[in-house]
């Protein structure tokens, strides 16, 4: 049990709960707490779904780049693996049908998360560039969610969505990066292999500036209240340490710091929301 739960990255779970808070936040839409703890629960399964069965997938590649994960190493068997793949789905399903009125439009929301999921997992991740854009798009997918939420307001929703997606866009690159040598060997087709390392090195720190250099935007645009541009002060610097990071190739600590970037920004928006 211990090794499934590992499998199922809990960290990436409290951070889809964590971007859902802020999603509810920031819609301004009406909502039950009720609603919010089955929406994170039904998230909480769709992601450990998406991770178990990538991990069912991935075990050649695994077994070079990380082969102390449970089923390389022996903890977890394929069975068992499929058995909470199976379960997980389950779940999320049942759990999407109970917030709100709408069952059939969240329970649409949810199957169409599962489906790409499971296409991500079977066919969009051996396609270079692809595969990063689908994970940045489920990532952000949580922010989405709130605005199905009754008399949501879809500006911040967007501008919040579009921060997500920009920086984990940057991290998924960042991930190719660090497989690399295990991905050549497994025959796995990524950007870094495909285009250069240089090459993806520019992308993602082309992708971070972007994202760093557009948060004045939602302002211009009278989205966010003009204190959100207080989020430059962190970030600056640390885009910048990011950026260097990468180019001195210590891949795993950029995808840490970028991690940190995105929590920033997510408080930073939760603290102007009040204003």
């Amino acid at each position: 049990m211990p090794s499934l739960f590992k499998m199922s990255r809990a960290e990436n779970i409290v951070i889809a709960i964590v971007t859902l808070s802020v999603g509810y936040f920031l819609s301004k839409g009406i909502y039950t707490p009720s609603s919010f703890i089955a929406d994170a629960c039904a998230f909480a399964f769709a992601i450990a779904f998406g991770n178990i069965y990538n991990d069912l997938l991935d075990v050649e590649a695994d077994r070079v780049n990380k082969p102390d994960r449970p089923i390389p190493s022996g903890k977890v068997s394929p069975f068992a693996a499929k058995v909470a793949c199976l379960i997980c789905i389950v779940l999320t399903l049942l759990l999407s049908a109970i917030p709100g009125t709408q069952h059939l439009v969240h329970l649409g929301f949810f199957a169409g998360i599962l489906f790409l999921l499971f296409l991500y997992d079977k066919i969009l991740k051996k396609i270079p560039l692809v595969k990063n854009v689908t994970v940045a798009v489920l990532c952000a997918t949580p922010i989405l969610r709130a605005a199905f939420l009754t008399d949501a307001v879809f500006e911040p929703l967007y501008a919040t969505a579009g921060f997500a997606f920009l920086f984990t866009l940057a991290r998924e690159i960042l991930k190719d990066l660090e497989d690399a040598n295990g991905d050549l060997k497994a025959g796995i087709a990524t950007f870094p292999l495909i285009a250069g390392q240089e090459q993806a090195q520019m992308l993602a720190s082309l992708i971070i500036g972007f994202g760093l250099f557009s948060i004045p935007m939602p302002v211009l645009l009278n989205w966010f209240h003009p204190a959100f541009l207080f989020v430059l002060i962190p970030l600056m610097p640390t885009c910048i340490a990011l950026i260097h990071t990468t180019y001195k190739k210590k891949y795993r600590a950029a995808q840490k710091m970028t991690k940190l970037a995105m929590i920033t920004g997510l408080v930073a928006l939760i603290l102007t929301g009040f204003l």
